[in-house]
């Protein structure tokens, strides 16, 4: 499995982040957050396979650009539009389904599942196309432990963050992964084959007997010298927030600890800090003393403030790389940013 990421939209505009998940047998489509003009660079069809939409709040850069994604998918066939959000999700995007004339669907096919962390619980409406998402339906209810979404193949962790109001940081990783150590597999004078597929089978036991090239061997003991576990692939999405208490601080440490890429805001530059904590913000600083605890591969940038100029972005890195030297800005800005 491998997990790809796209920045949407332009340094100074509208972002958002676009994740797939590669498992091998198939594709899931993940957007982080929608605003004005974000889906532009992606095929009708991209947007049509997205699985989950997850919002990190409701400020209008982020939302814009909801009507263009859901005007291409309130009438799936097969899979629900998903959707996941801090607590006002449920009112935000029925008020949004609503603000359309929906007199010619009666008998369509279309849901609608809105999921909001509500404090320590995570609540499931569904929304169904047939009606015109009129009515709401409660799903279900369970209790919130950091994972907001999850499938066999990976799960969405989310962190309440300060933005004045409530802002998610959400983290999307692969499950472990356990593979053949060839090198051992050699060793063992062993040839790689078909039948390599019986050590990695969880449901058969470690007391079954196969046939090896080289004779008879237990599961158990072939999965001991040969097993190795890997963690899966992993990338961060914060934006607009700010690390005001420590008890915040050190819940967002723990759900991207091990986290390979983390795709952070960068909204104001140091000389700014007052205006930074008056709206909510960390500063490039602030940005790079996150990075350099949690450590990640690689530190992406995003989200610029159309205040400042490129020269001016370029010194926000400037002052990001002196705490984190690995952080870089998205490849496909570097054009515009010289």
């Amino acid at each position: 499995m491998t997990i790809k990421f796209q920045i949407m939209g332009e340094p100074g505009r509208d972002n958002a982040l676009f994740v797939i998940v590669d498992t091998g047998q198939s594709l899931h489509r993940l957007l982080f957050d929608c605003g004005g003009g974000v889906l532009d660079s992606l095929s009708v069809a991209d947007i049509q396979q997205i699985e989950a939409l997850f919002f990190s709040h409701f400020h209008f850069d982020h939302v814009a650009g909801f009507d263009s994604f859901f005007r291409l998918n309130w009438c799936r066939p097969q899979e629900p539009v998903r959707i996941f959000g801090p607590r006002e999700t449920r009112e935000v995007i029925h008020h949004r389904l609503q603000g359309v004339t929906w007199d010619l669907v009666a008998g369509l096919p279309g849901e609608v599942q809105v999921t909001t962390l509500d404090g320590q619980n995570l609540v499931t409406m569904a929304y169904q196309t047939r009606d015109g998402f009129r009515r709401e339906e409660k799903l279900r209810q369970q209790d919130f432990e950091q994972i907001i979404y999850q499938t066999d193949a990976f799960e969405v962790l989310a962190c309440p963050l300060n933005h004045g109001t409530v802002s998610l940081g959400y983290v999307v990783r692969e499950r472990e992964r356990q593979n053949i150590d060839l090198d051992a597999l050699g060793q063992l004078g062993l040839n790689p084959g078909a039948w390599l597929q019986a050590i990695k089978d969880a449901t058969r036991p470690d007391t079954e007997t196969i046939e090896t090239p080289t004779g008879e061997r237990t599961l158990g003991e072939l999965r001991s010298r040969l097993l190795v576990t890997q963690p899966g692939d992993s990338v961060a999405y914060l934006t607009d927030f700010m690390l005001d208490d420590c008890e915040t601080e050190e819940r967002l440490i723990k759900i991207l600890e091990g986290c390979r890429t983390l795709v952070c805001e960068d909204n104001y530059a140091d000389a700014d800090r007052e205006l930074a904590l008056k709206n909510f913000h960390m500063t490039s600083s602030d940005v790079g003393r996150l990075a350099a605890r949690v450590e990640p591969e690689q530190l992406v940038l995003f989200h610029l403030s159309d205040c400042y100029t490129p020269a001016e972005w370029q010194e926000q890195l400037h002052e990001v790389r002196q705490r984190f030297p690995q952080a870089k800005f998205p490849v496909a800005w570097n054009e515009r940013l010289g």
